[in-house]
């Protein structure tokens, strides 16, 4: 799954059990198992800020660890 500017702000308009959901999918796609994890609700208010923070240079380095794990696996 590739990540761009789009995907990084429709995260943010989603809310906390979506946005969860919404992260569970792009680790699956990444071949990482977070499905029996609960996000406390602290967990997900700092990674909706770091989100949103997310620079262009961010979000492409996101997507290239990303393509370096999945090809690890």
């Amino acid at each position: 799954m590739k990540i761009n500017k789009q995907m990084v702000d429709s995260m943010l308009s989603l809310n906390d059990e979506q946005l969860w959901q919404m992260i569970k999918m792009i680790a699956a796609g990444s071949g990482v198992d977070i499905s029996q994890i609960k996000a406390p609700p602290q967990n997900l208010s700092a990674i909706r800020n770091a989100i949103s923070s997310m620079s262009d240079d961010d979000i492409k380095r996101a997507s290239e660890i990303i393509e370096i794990y999945k090809k690890s696996k």
